[in-house]
């Protein structure tokens, strides 16, 4: 005999939550490690811009090297 749609609903959200967990459990299982970035003087100082030339307005509007 065919179980009633209620019952067959029933059955498949079962199966789906039984189907997320495992497929969380599969993604947590083993945790990425991510490398550390390691960089030298020279590249920081490049990132934070001090090795680049600074301006000013001057007179007019007109910038000028300091």
């Amino acid at each position: 005999m065919n179980k009633s749609l209620r019952d067959q609903l029933k059955d498949w959200k079962k199966q789906r939550a039984l189907e997320k967990q495992s497929k969380y459990k599969k993604k947590n299982a083993t945790p990425s490690k991510k490398k550390e970035e390691k960089l030298s003087d020279k590249d920081l100082r490049e990132l934070m811009g001090t090795n680049r030339p600074t301006y000013a307005r001057g007179r007019g509007g007109a910038y000028r090297q300091k």
